[in-house]
């Protein structure tokens, strides 16, 4: 017989199996496609020869391979990044050669590449659907430039656009370029392939044997390159792929965990409703000779059948909502999808086995309290029902458990470094293990926050809610199993906020520490000069643009010149490199810790030995200057062999140094505007100087940003379904305490409770657990999140910088007393229905 109140538990298992089931089939799909995709890169090739680490192989040894006995077809490939220069600015690019019109590549407009010229001939390139989305169409010009010290700029027109297929490239998510190789191989400074398609006949084996034997003849060493045969290649790849997708898979897997476990919490409350319910049904089975084993065996097979219907609709909504991501999400993923998931017998049987395991587990402790209910107790009425207070021996092992994974957190996080790899799992073991130890401890720590904030608004809340203040002490147990769920989702929600703004802040310093400004520009001769800065400053979107000058001094201790004492810098003086920064330099550096005292009587110094407050003199020729030694955070732990670098102020540099030249130019982003456009603006607005160029850093950042904030969405949204299946928690213990607390309400009711009170009780008491709930997953959360950042960002060797999202954490508790709140609406309702006659008479 189906009770209608198990229908949150059919809920709260349908939708963490959708979770898993989701997961699951989502997995295989991408494996599925990345399979298809990297058996496309090598069909109707017998062998592939790839290079190895910076190497290449040869033009000859290819050509040997071609002559070789059993070869029908050789197609060569390279694979690079190269900077393309036209008048709109620069961008980074891959590069290939140009395919053949085979191997699932196609053209789309314009027309195929004629073979390229050399020397000052202009070269035909194609280039990719992405690449006319930033403006590159056919008929334009521009120059590739490699990133090798014998790279020669090449310059190429475009003729036609292409849909690369796998053969091509196996990276559609990247704007790419196809030339000849002869014009590559000029841009890149290079004089060979990066991987060779061989077909042949005989079979792969007899391929491979070739292709060893001809490159042995030809010189090439093993060690260079890798032969495979095309099966080989294709599982290699294959295997390379599907690295990252494991790390992505686990992460989701873990949140299905977590809300299937959420949702488990819901079934032992809604199993405990039933068994509360039917006390007197199950006492009358007693009296007619029903067996303890019997009554526990109908709990459980109820649950069984509860959990396998719950799975199958989780099941059937998993699968959907893969579909519905596939659709979606398919056309912006770096490879083709396929476009109907792949369901595989892991994807079926696991979701269903373990949601109705989990189900049939969680009823297990409501099934031994049914086997414990009297026969007598069907001739009495429904006691309301007292909750236990929580025993000394859960205070013990929940404060154990509290303290044993808080001194684990704190190991992983102030041990970092010196445990490297190992400090996050020392983080996240600790973070679990405490967290354990919080939920034993809720049936205590729960009552006691709820009574504390009753007792703050118990004055303006009136009788209801100071009766749903002592509602929250009765039961300890009960509250504790309202506020679990949440308090998991609350948790869990503000660990991820609280990391992922602090990881963000981090790097963030990270990159303002290696890249201090958002651009630099500098020439090929060397110089800079007044009139590229002028360009650069008036470029739209640059903030502040200044000036760094450069030259060469000896540096002696002590305040004189002819001092010849020694001193920790040691001998009588040294050549240093001598950096003068202008005003408007240093308003251009984000991170100015490096500078910190940096005036027109001190100099910074990256100077092996010399300590900090040292008076020293900096001498070029008759010019020279005393400065007091501010030894940087850089300096402080350099070797002995290390440069030796001193910044000083503009004029200081014009006192020693008159006719130092402009070696670079320190470029600042306006706060709002675009990376990208500021640096095509740049690059523009230098076109017209000769061996200028732009290092542009603040795209990096924003690209770290941009990873950040999706995660962080992403990872909000999966935890919402724990959310959301907490609510139902909520809602079903307060339908637990409907049903205990008949008589008793029925007994207000006739003292003079309205059913409006009666209502604002039971929202007042839901809202009191989740404030509780939501307070307690805030400090833990942020705890977490705290922890969790040095031990993973400290393991890394990067400097944590903690930051706390507000805003965000005010959202989440909000959010969760929203929840507590709707979730006591029905319950509630429930309540103020009952008639006083009725439940005085025990009904």
């Amino acid at each position: 017989m189906t009770n209608r109140r198990l229908i949150p538990t059919i809920l709260a298992v349908l939708l963490g199996v959708a979770f898993l089931a989701a997961t699951l089939i989502l997995s295989a799909t991408m494996k599925t496609s990345i399979t298809a995709h990297t058996a496309g890169s090598v069909e109707g090739a017998d062998a592939v020869i790839t290079a190895t680490g910076s190497t290449t192989i040869p033009i000859e040894a290819v050509r040997s391979i071609s002559d070789a006995s059993g070869i029908t077809g050789v197609a060569p490939a390279i694979s690079s990044t190269v900077r393309t220069s036209r008048n709109t600015g620069e961008m980074g690019v891959e590069a290939h050669i140009t395919p053949a019109l085979n191997h699932g590549t196609r053209l789309v407009s314009g027309r195929m590449p004629t073979a390229g010229g050399t020397g000052s001939t202009v070269a035909e390139a194609v280039v990719n659907p992405l690449m006319t989305d930033a403006g590159v169409k056919p008929g334009t010009t521009m120059t590739i430039i490699g990133a090798g010290r014998s790279s020669t700029p090449r310059t190429v027109r475009v003729v036609g656009v292409i849909a690369p297929g796998p053969r091509a490239s196996l990276n559609s998510g990247n704007k790419q370029i196809y030339t000849d190789a002869s014009t590559l191989m000029a841009a890149l400074g290079v004089k060979g392939y990066d991987a060779v398609y061989v077909t042949g006949s005989g079979g792969q084996d007899a391929v491979v044997a070739t292709v060893n034997a001809s490159l042995s003849e030809a010189g090439v060493k093993p060690t260079t390159v890798t032969v495979r045969s095309a099966d080989a290649e294709r599982d290699w790849l294959t295997s390379q792929s599907l690295r990252g997708m494991g790390q992505l898979t686990g992460m989701m897997s873990a949140f299905a965990a977590i809300a299937i476990a959420v949702a488990a919490i819901v079934i032992v409350n809604t199993f405990t409703i039933l068994v509360t319910q039917r006390t007197r049904a199950l006492a009358l089975a007693r009296c007619v000779g029903a067996t303890r084993a019997q009554v526990r065996r109908s709990v459980l097979v109820e649950a069984l059948f509860t959990g396998l219907i719950g799975s199958l609709l989780g099941l059937a909504a998993g699968a959907g909502l893969a579909q519905l991501l596939v659709t979606l999400g398919g056309r912006s993923a770096n490879i083709p999808m396929v476009a109907v998931i792949t369901v595989t017998p892991v994807s079926l049987v696991l979701p269903i086995g373990i949601g109705t395991l989990v189900t049939v587990l969680a009823a297990l402790p409501p099934a031994r309290r049914a086997t414990r209910v009297p026969p007598v107790a069907a001739l009495s009425p429904l006691p309301a029902v007292e909750g236990r207070t929580a025993s000394r021996l859960r205070l013990m092992v929940g404060g154990a458990l509290v303290a044993l994974g808080a001194a684990s957190l704190i190991l992983g996080s102030v041990a970092a470094e010196r445990l490297a790899g190992s400090a996050l799992l020392w983080g996240v073991a600790g973070g679990l293990v405490s967290f354990i130890g919080v939920l034993v401890l809720t049936v205590a720590l729960i009552p006691q926050l709820s009574l504390w904030l009753g007792r703050l608004v118990g004055r303006v809340g009136g009788v209801p809610a100071e009766l749903a203040t002592e509602n929250t002490q009765r039961n300890p147990h009960r509250a504790a199993a309202t506020a679990s769920a949440l308090l998991v989702g609350v948790t869990l929600i503000v660990t991820m906020a609280v990391g992922a703004a602090t990881a963000q802040a981090s790097g963030n310093k990270a990159i303002d520490q290696q890249f201090p400004t958002d651009a630099v520009v500098t020439s090929d001769s060397g110089a800079v000069s007044d009139g590229l800065l002028t360009a650069v400053a008036g470029a739209g979107g640059v903030e502040r643009a200044g000036l760094i000058t450069s030259g060469k001094a000896t540096m002696v201790p002590g305040g004189s010149a002819s001092s010849g004492s020694a001193s920790s810098a040691g001998g009588s003086g040294q050549q240093v490199e001598v950096q003068g920064y202008s005003q408007q330099a240093l308003a251009a550096i984000r991170d100015t810790s490096r500078f910190a005292g940096l005036d027109d009587r001190h100099a910074v110094v990256e100077v092996p030995g010399l300590r900090n407050g040292e008076v020293v003199t900096l001498v070029n020729g008759q010019h020279r200057v005393q400065l007091t030694a501010v030894v940087s955070a850089e300096g402080s732990g350099r070797g002995s062999d290390a440069p030796s670098t001193v910044a000083i102020t503009e004029g200081t540099m014009e006192r020693l140094l008159p006719a130092a030249q402009g070696s670079q130019i320190l470029v600042r982003y306006a706060q709002s505007a675009d990376s990208a456009q500021v640096t095509s603006a740049i690059t523009r607005a230098i076109s017209t100087t000769p061996g200028a160029s732009v290092i542009a850093v603040a795209e990096t950042r924003e690209q770290i940003q941009q990873v950040v904030t999706i995660m962080l969405g992403l990872v909000v949204g999966l935890l919402a379904i724990s959310v959301l299946i907490a609510l139902v928690g909520v809602g079903n213990t307060l339908g637990l305490s409907v049903v205990e607390r008949t008589r008793e309400i029925g007994l207000l009711r006739a003292l003079g409770l309205t059913r409006r009170q009666v209502r604002a009780m039971f929202g007042q008491e839901a809202v009191l657990e989740s404030l509780a709930a939501a307070i307690l997953g805030v400090l833990l959360g942020g705890g977490y999140g705290i922890g969790g950042s040095y031990a993973l960002l400290g393991g890394l060797g990067m400097d944590v910088v903690v930051s706390v999202p507000w805003a965000q954490l005010g959202a989440a508790a909000v959010i969760a007393i929203a929840a507590g709140w709707l979730a006591s609406v029905i319950p509630g309702r429930h309540a103020a229905r009952i008639s006083p006659a009725t439940a005085l008479a025990g009904e």
